[in-house]
Parts: C-alpha cells; sequence; structure tokens
C-alpha cells in the first residue's frame, strides 16, 4: 500500500494503518534524527516523537509525498532539539553511554565508525544514513530536493571518505 493511502486511512484513526506505516519508516525517520542529533537514545526519542506528532497531525497532510511529510517532520524536531539544547548547559554524560552500552558493534568499531561519519559533510551524512536505512536513492533525491545522480554521485563519494577514513585509524 502506497503511503499517501496510508496518510488517508490513518486520518481516520486507522490503527493498523498505523502500524503498517511504522513498520516500513521508523527505520528512515531513527537515520533522519539520528543523523541531526547524533546521538541514539535521543535520536530514539525524536522518532517516536515525530509518530505521535503523524497521529495527531495527520489532518493536516495536504497533497501527495506522504513519506516526505513525515521526514520533515523527523528533521524539523531534531533541529529544534539541537537549538534547545544549545541554550542548555550540558552537564549529563549518561545518554552518550547509553549509546555506546546498547550498541550492535563493539565499542571500537562503533566510535571508528561515527567518528568517520562526523568527518562528512551534513547532506552527505543525511544521505549515508538514508540509504543505509533502506530509503532508495530516488526517495532520497525526492526527500532532499536534490537530483537523483547527484544523490549518487554524493553517497559513492562519501563512502570513499569513509573507506578512507576507516583505513586511517585501523
Amino acid at each position: 500500500m502506497s503511503f499517501d493511502n496510508l496518510a488517508e486511512r490513518i486520518a481516520n484513526k486507522d490503527e493498523r494503518a498505523f502500524e503498517e506505516l511504522y513498520k516500513k519508516i521508523n527505520k528512515a525517520v531513527f537515520s533522519v534524527c539520528f543523523g541531526v542529533i547524533k546521538n541514539e537514545a535521543v535520536a530514539i526519542e525524536l522518532s517516536q516523537d515525530t509518530f505521535i506528532a503523524v497521529w495527531n497531525n495527520v489532518n493536516s497532510f495536504r497533497g501527495t509525498g506522504f513519506k516526505t511529510w513525515i521526514l520533515t517532520i523527523a528533521k524539523n524536531k531534531s533541529i529544534n532539539y539541537l537549538n534547545k539544547r544549545k541554550k542548555e548547559v550540558i552537564t549529563d554524560f549518561s545518554e552518550d553511554e547509553y549509546y555506546v552500552s546498547n550498541s550492535d558493534y563493539n565499542i571500537e568499531d562503533s566510535v571508528i565508525l561515527k567518528c568517520a561519519i562526523e568527518k562528512l559533510n551534513e547532506i552527505d551524512r543525511e544521505i549515508v544514513l538514508l540509504k543505509n536505512s533502506g530509503m532508495k536513492m530516488k526517495e532520497i533525491a525526492e526527500y532532499l530536493k536534490i537530483p537523483r545522480g547527484t544523490i549518487s554521485w554524493r553517497y559513492s563519494e562519501a563512502l570513499k571518505i569513509l573507506k578512507k577514513e576507516i583505513e586511517v585509524v585501523r
């Protein structure tokens, strides 16, 4: 079922449609949040906030591009979180500890990969994270409003940079 059809069903408060939507797009939403925040625990929380916002505001969605609309909500929530955080004094390191302890990789690989990803510029980092979350190049191009060929090229170049950065460390 298409995302736009799901929007219509969710607007009618169809919980099964919402569950289907979550299964289809939760990795992409997380990737957008993580790409901005770079903290797993916070990205999970912002992902959940995104889905709550979708459920509560689906009636304000108009037209087509439901998936893009959702990813835009995720990005905006993440940016808003960062802006709010910049105004606070950061003294709690427990979230970073949570990220490391719950990683599927060993700690060394996780740190190496995180450092390598941080070397990418914001657009390339977002492309890599979205692609690795399962999005197709065409979907990424539509979401970022960048030509598909440019997305493919930037993804390829970003992978070369990541490979080089990882090889330098090892």
